[in-house]
């Protein structure tokens, strides 16, 4: 017999062909079951918006010095009080002010603001003044006359530039201050207002107490009085004189009294020398 040799390629052959149809199997199959669940799963749906802004974005700011500014500061001492002043107008009421920066370089301006009853801020501008240039640290006073009672602010303004901002002006209010018209009375006033409050009754009760005192007084007086003792004098028949002639005096009680009390008395029976040769010759 004669033997046959096949080509390797010819021998191989199927086997090839064997692979190739496994090959196709497999992927036919993940087709299917790749199909099979999109189609049994749900469906999702998904929008897109777009939308296209425009803009600046800055990372930062740098302040630039203004030209203008002289890096002065004002400040009101008492800004958060309230001061009451007790007069009538017209009279000038004050607030102080101080620089706490550097020294200013030009002047500024103040307002004054007026309301009879609540916040002076809210209220009418009355009047206004220049602020003369204050040196660093120093305070200086502002002054305004008023004509009437009621609540008053001062509102100054600071240096162009104030804070570097050339576009506006930087303003700050002072304290309140309530002006109240109280007149002063008079001491006669107040005397006058004094008697006429005591009582009816206090008036009475002095009155009777002074008449008592008067009719004690009275007594005494009349008491002392008749404890005195009372001089009579006592008529006395004329003596005559045995040797002279002559009338001798009258002797009364007083004289008798006075010698028992050790007083010398001058005698009575003794006549002057020049009475007594006409006497004898007649």
């Amino acid at each position: 017999m004669i033997a046959i040799r096949f080509l390797r390629s010819r021998k191989y052959k199927t086997n090839s062909k064997r692979w190739s149809i496994v090959l196709q199997l497999f992927a036919i199959w993940y087709m299917v079951i790749i199909t099979g669940t999109y189609l049994s799963s749900g469906t999702d749906a998904y929008f897109n918006d777009h939308d296209q802004v425009t803009g600046q974005i800055t990372a930062g700011t740098w302040e630039v010095e203004s030209s203008q500014w002289d890096k002065s500061s004002l400040a009101f001492l008492n800004k958060d009080q309230t001061i009451v002043v007790k007069a009538c107008p017209p009279i000038k009421i004050s607030t102080k002010i101080k620089n706490n920066g550097r020294d200013m370089k030009g002047t500024t301006e103040f307002e004054v603001f007026y309301k009879e009853s609540g916040n002076p801020m809210k209220g009418q501008k009355i009047g206004d003044g220049i602020i003369q240039p204050i040196v660093s640290k120093q305070v200086d006073v502002l002054r305004f006359e008023i004509s009437k009672p009621g609540n008053y602010k001062f509102r100054a303004l600071q240096r162009p530039g104030h804070g570097n901002k050339d576009d506006s002006r930087q303003d700050l209010w002072s304290e309140t201050i309530t002006v109240k018209c109280e007149e002063v009375k008079k001491p006669q006033d107040k005397e006058e207002v004094k008697s006429e409050s005591v009582p009816e009754k206090e008036v009475e009760e002095k009155s009777v107490s002074v008449e008592k005192e008067q009719k004690a007084e009275q007594k005494k007086a009349a008491s002392e009085t008749e404890s005195e003792p009372v001089k009579e004098e006592v008529e006395t028949p004329d003596k005559v004189s045995p040797e002279t002639g002559t009338k001798l005096e009258k002797k009364d009680e007083t004289v008798e009294q006075d010698k028992s009390e050790g007083k010398e008395v001058p005698s009575l029976t003794e006549a002057p020398e020049s009475e007594t040769p006409m006497q004898k010759e007649g």
